[in-house]
């Protein structure tokens, strides 16, 4: 299976990756018009499929305390993945741009997998192992996105240094 998806305590958040896409602005336009309920990543932040698990976790949390800062949980997703504290700089350079060729997706409440399958219908790209999100990845950008410092990769991965500042966004400003 190439998707995965977790369920916890009443919710579940759904993972897919396409590359060789070739209609990202459609895709985009079908999110934008609430067709599709999803949130498009940039693949070039994403380092590891555990970084975005958390920051759905977190923006599923946040919609049950009633404490989104977005206006639902899956733009909360993208804007609890980034660092920034700006939504619409979060969506600039989180969310998949009109151009890009590959993308990482997340589609939290997806109990019979009916937006998948949606998206797999109309999305003109490959879908391939989440796991895979690693050889999209700019890591330089990444690092200097989090200011991720070569002291905190002497002691944790990246991922794991990733995982911390999104755990500690509305504590820490980065």
């Amino acid at each position: 299976m190439l998707h995965c998806k977790f369920e916890r305590n009443g919710f579940s958040v759904c993972l897919a990756l396409f590359c060789d896409v070739k209609n990202a602005k459609d895709i985009k336009q079908h999110v934008m018009n609430g067709e599709l309920e999803m949130t498009l990543l940039n693949t070039k932040m994403v380092t590891d499929p555990f970084q975005v698990l958390v920051a759905a976790n977190r923006a599923v949390c946040n919609q049950r305390q009633a404490r989104m800062t977005t206006k639902n949980v899956h733009s909360e997703v993208l804007f609890c993945l980034s660092p920034l504290k700006n939504i619409s700089d979060s969506f600039r350079k989180f969310g998949m741009s009109d151009s890009a060729d590959s993308v990482f997706v997340v589609i939290v409440n997806d109990t019979e997998d009916k937006t998948l399958h949606r998206l797999i219908e109309i999305i003109d790209g490959q879908q391939v192992a989440v796991s895979d999100v690693k050889h999209f990845c700019d890591e330089t950008l990444v690092k200097k996105m989090f200011k991720v410092t070569d002291e905190e990769l002497s002691v944790c991965s990246l991922t794991d240094a990733l995982v911390s500042k999104i755990a500690s966004k509305e504590f820490v400003t980065v």
